[in-house]
């Protein structure tokens, strides 16, 4: 699929969100198609850069972030979002084998107990958007309300990440395609 609107370039964005791309190129080499696209809505930009990183800090489990995160992003078959998201859960101790058996984690041996509830967690949330209160709270005997606000969180911001990359359809960028 081709995206929708245009990449935005550094030339082509007014002088805020151009430091805002001078940041994001000196963090990670690149701007992705992500923030390229929402450069559009330039007010966007800088506070989502704000609030999105600080779904990563708290006491979450790295892995369960990404597990949760990649799961949600599947069953809205955000490829975008699955390959990032997947190489962020690698980089973090996710097993590729994992990530092959996160549609069967009700019975893969690959999951743990915690690990299967925050999948079935990101799974209602994401398909029903209602999560079963008895869910919530066996969840709630292995997160502390902190924990399970940022899961809640991590789980919107996938669902929101998602919508918007299919919406304007959001390509991978070159070695995300080529390893994805």
């Amino acid at each position: 699929m081709a995206a929708r609107l245009p990449y935005l370039d550094r030339a082509q964005v007014g002088p805020e969100i151009q430091s805002v791309f001078d940041a994001l190129q000196k963090a990670s080499g690149r701007v992705l198609n992500f923030y390229r696209l929402m450069a559009h809505h330039a007010r966007s930009v800088a506070p989502f850069l704000a609030w999105y990183p600080q779904l990563r800090e708290g006491p979450l489990d790295l892995k369960l972030r990404y597990l949760a995160y990649v799961r949600a992003s599947q069953l809205n078959r955000c490829r975008y979002c699955v390959a990032h998201n997947g190489a962020a859960a690698r980089r973090v101790g996710v097993s590729r084998e994992q990530l092959d058996a996160l549609a069967d984690f009700p019975t893969s041996p690959l999951f743990s107990e915690l690990d299967r509830l925050v999948l079935r967690y990101a799974e209602e949330m994401t398909i029903r958007v209602q999560v079963d209160p008895a869910l919530v709270e066996t969840l709630r005997a292995h997160l502390d309300p902190e924990a399970l606000v940022q899961l809640t969180l991590t789980v919107a911001a996938a669902n929101f990440t998602n919508r918007f990359n299919e919406a304007l359809g959001t390509e991978l960028e070159f070695e995300e395609a080529r390893h994805g």
